[in-house]
């Protein structure tokens, strides 16, 4: 069961309601990995992992929505742009592997 912070009365009533939202964050960081993943699948050459206007638009909504929530906007763009690059380098990556472009195989 959890508990709102303001329910917490003791440091590891606080640290179980972290650990608690930490696995909730996991599970949905691994499902949106799913179709970065699917997306790798899709794409024909590595240089199509990086699509300048849609990073834009992926931090400018992912900015929108943390501010509306109360968690601030710089921190929210800031991880986001972190997995972003991590999701970037991992779709390169497949799809050069997939494709052989990019590895020595063309």
């Amino acid at each position: 069961m959890s508990k709102a912070p303001e329910d917490c009365e003791t440091k590891e009533d606080i640290r179980a309601e972290i650990d608690r939202l930490d696995g909730a964050l996991i599970g949905l960081l691994a499902s949106r990995f799913g179709y970065v993943r699917r997306m790798a699948e899709l794409k024909a050459s590595p240089d199509e992992a990086l699509v300048p206007a849609r990073v834009d638009e992926v931090l400018a909504h992912v900015a929108a929505r943390a501010g509306a929530a109360g968690l601030d906007p710089d921190l929210a763009r800031a991880l986001w742009s972190k997995l972003i690059d991590w999701n970037i380098a991992f779709e390169r990556d497949a799809i050069a592997k997939r494709t052989g472009e990019g590895t020595g195989g063309n």
